[in-house]
């Protein structure tokens, strides 16, 4: 069944931390099958690979992350140090649940809104989640609804140009996810 983005309500589930989706008109939790992304997510996980499910999970947050926040620049300093074995799970988990409360906080004000700014910031915390995959997972998810988002307000900004240009035939999400895809292809590469 397919569904306008438009009727979709992103709402951040704070027991599993994670983004879920709902439909608005039925208020139905839509279940999200995986996709390419995170297939190849799942694999690493089973190849027991964190690392490269870290570096992807930054890689989304930095696509979408432009001008850091202090807190979005220690959480992203601190999952580097991750990357490079000089952190521990244990201050992984303790900053991540220190910014459970901002977390709640950007869902609440910020996602609701609308505000580009709020899948940023809960993108850039999911890159220190303890457990790798559910982080880069989410980062993933983030990184597509700041891209759906983005698209959102470009269209309505360009109404009069996109009356005019030819309409292209991937959508912001889709080109979202084969950079997603790319991008995990060559970390399985390096």
């Amino acid at each position: 069944m397919e569904h306008d983005k438009k009727d979709l309500i992103y709402i951040y589930d704070t027991e599993h931390h994670k983004i879920i989706v709902i439909d608005g008109e039925t208020g139905n939790q839509i279940k999200e099958e995986d996709d390419q992304v995170t297939s190849i997510l799942k694999y690493l996980e089973e190849e027991d690979n964190p690392i490269l499910l870290r570096k992807f999970a930054v890689w989304c947050a930095r696509q979408i992350n432009n001008n850091l926040k202090p807190i979005q620049k220690k959480i992203l300093d601190l999952a580097e140090k991750a990357i490079a074995k000089e952190a521990d799970t244990e201050s992984l988990k303790e900053l991540y649940q220190e910014t459970e409360g901002t977390a709640i906080a950007t869902d609440t004000t910020g996602m609701m809104q609308g505000n580009e700014n709020a899948p940023a910031y809960l993108a850039a915390r999911e890159c220190i989640n303890p457990n790798a995959l559910d982080g880069a997972i989410q980062a993933a998810r983030f990184h597509r609804l700041w891209a759906e988002m983005k698209s959102e307000d470009e269209e309505f900004e360009n109404v009069a140009l996109k009356e005019i240009k030819a309409q292209t035939t991937k959508s912001a999400i889709q080109e979202v996810e084969q950079k997603q895809t790319n991008y995990l292809l060559d970390l399985m590469n390096e």
